[in-house]
């Protein structure tokens, strides 16, 4: 038998996944994979799936799980990840994942690391949200509460996980969130045939905003549930610090000198590239070019290429590019349509939803989800205690990156906010070079655990005149002029961030 090295040589330039399948391969490909699993380079897991060879049994469970949305898609094509498992994020602690499916149904396709639970339920539905390329899609939040609101067992959460749930999303969406629930069960009972599970969730969201008899509520957490919006009493506080301090810093006032048209473009998709790319979404940045302006995805990674469009989209577009959330309640609503908009390929992150599990950085805890929706409200009021422009627009970045609203794309989101408090100002916008990224945190970070302000406020003030020297009317020169400055790399240790004349003390 070849070497594990030899395998994954011969088959790279072929099948650059390590899960194939060969429903997606064209017929020459699939000829030159039977050739392959024939000479024992290829592991047939099921009918039209197949694996490296020559990996270990914990291995192949790890890709295979790493794979399952491909590999349901494929066993079960227009099914729907529904049940415990839409409300759990998928696979189970045992493995499972369940998948409805009109006509494939009633058994368990069982592979290394996964068992597929197959079950009779209608195909998509309206709220039910597309796995980008998988063939399947994800439960929306209705349907799956009425899916798990019976009693518990193995393919059902039970009832008062399900108010545990509707809890968690009272607390960081409010009753419009528990309501817009309640309409959507109610249009989908029909076709799913639970007419009865949409009357006991609609009994339940009712006692939750006080409109129905609140016996219904079994947890303690919901016998406990008040109207109103709780605050995180230590973020408030810290935010009054950072407000108190930008009142009086002398930052600098930039003017944008960044015309619409293609320079604009190319900035937006510079300000998108590295702001993905610090977050972990990381391609060359011609790769990236092609993505954002040529409209050419890279196959292998649909979804990193929708996130690099949507930022882009953000931060090229009004009113994302140029009207920061209106302050107050309205804050958070806001956010949310922009979250949905750049994160839309990615139903696994809940686009448009705020988080209902509390999220980290490291040690950092970030706020709880029952505090979200009133910290966001008195936060962003906070803010109109701030000067408008630079100062407003570093104290939106450090209210949306330490509350973390969401599951995920909160950093990106800050610096959209951030650009766009700029872009109403009719000041320049401001990008976090790769290379500066380390240190943008530090600072940040200091301010998080501290509550000392001046470092983060001087490294976004440091960059907006760092961006300011560019020209970005043509991007070939413009990412040449990146390059030279050393902004593309990642390691501070062996780099150090220039100015475009080369220079190494970056404006203060």
């Amino acid at each position: 038998m070849p070497s594990t090295q030899n395998i994954a040589v011969s088959r790279q330039s072929h099948f650059p996944s390590d899960i194939v399948l060969s429903a997606t391969l064209s017929p020459a490909d699939v000829r030159k994979l039977q050739r392959l699993a024939k000479a024992d380079q290829m592991l047939r897991l099921r009918s039209g799936i197949y694996i490296t060879a020559g990996l270990s049994p914990e291995e192949t469970a790890l890709h295979v799980q790493r794979n399952w949305q491909r590999i349901s898609g494929a066993v079960a094509p227009g099914g729907v990840v529904s049940h415990i498992s839409a409300m759990t994020k998928g696979i189970q602690d045992d493995t499972n994942v369940t998948i409805s499916h009109p006509t494939i149904h009633g058994k368990k396709v069982s592979l290394p690391g996964l068992t597929i639970v197959l079950l009779r339920g209608p195909g998509p539905l309206p709220f039910d949200m597309p796995l980008g390329d998988t063939g399947l899609h994800w439960a929306g939040r209705a349907r799956f509460l009425l899916e798990n609101i019976g009693k518990a067992a193995p393919r059902r959460a039970g009832r008062e996980d399900v108010e545990r749930f509707l809890i968690t999303v009272l607390n960081s969406g409010g009753e419009r969130a528990l309501n817009d629930i309640r309409d959507q069960a109610a249009t989908l009972a029909p076709p799913l045939g639970m007419q009865k599970e949409e009357l006991a969730l609609r009994a339940l969201i009712g006692a939750l905003l006080g409109t129905h008899n609140r016996g219904e509520l079994r947890t303690r957490d919901g016998q406990l549930v008040v109207q109103g919006t709780p605050v995180d009493g230590e973020r408030m506080a810290r935010f009054e610090v950072l407000a108190a301090y930008l009142r009086s810093a002398v930052l600098p006032s930039i003017s944008n000198k960044v015309p619409a048209g293609v320079a604009r473009h190319n900035f937006a998709f510079v300000e998108s590239y590295f702001s993905n790319y610090v977050e972990g979404t990381k391609f060359d940045i011609h790769e990236a070019r092609d993505i954002v302006l040529h409209n050419k995805l890279v196959a292998s990674r649909p979804k990193d290429s929708h996130d690099i469009l949507g930022v882009f989209r953000l931060a090229v577009t009004s009113p994302y590019r140029d009207s920061p959330p209106t302050a107050g309640a309205d804050f958070l609503t806001v956010l949310e349509s922009w979250h949905a908009e750049m994160l839309r390929m990615r139903p696994e992150v809940n686009p448009g939803k705020t988080k209902l599990e509390v999220n980290y950085a490291g040690t950092t805890k970030f706020v709880d989800p029952s505090l979200v929706r009133g910290t966001m409200d008195e936060g962003s009021r906070l803010a109109l205690s701030v000067p408008e422009g630079l100062a407003r627009a570093i104290y939106y970045a450090f209210l949306i990156s330490e509350v973390h609203p969401f599951e995920d794309g909160n950093g990106r989101l800050s610096r959209l906010a951030l650009n766009a408090e700029l872009t109403r100002m009719g000041l320049h916008r401001v990008i976090i070079p790769t290379l500066f990224h380390p240190q943008y945190v530090d600072c940040a970070r200091s301010l998080t655990r501290n509550n000392e302000p001046d470092g983060f406020a001087r490294s976004i003030a440091k960059m907006a005149r760092w961006c300011a020297q560019f020209d970005y009317s043509d991007l070939n020169r413009l990412i040449a002029d990146l390059k030279t400055t050393n902004a593309l790399e990642e390691s501070p240790v062996q780099f150090k961030l220039l100015n475009l004349n080369g220079s190494t003390e970056l404006p203060e």
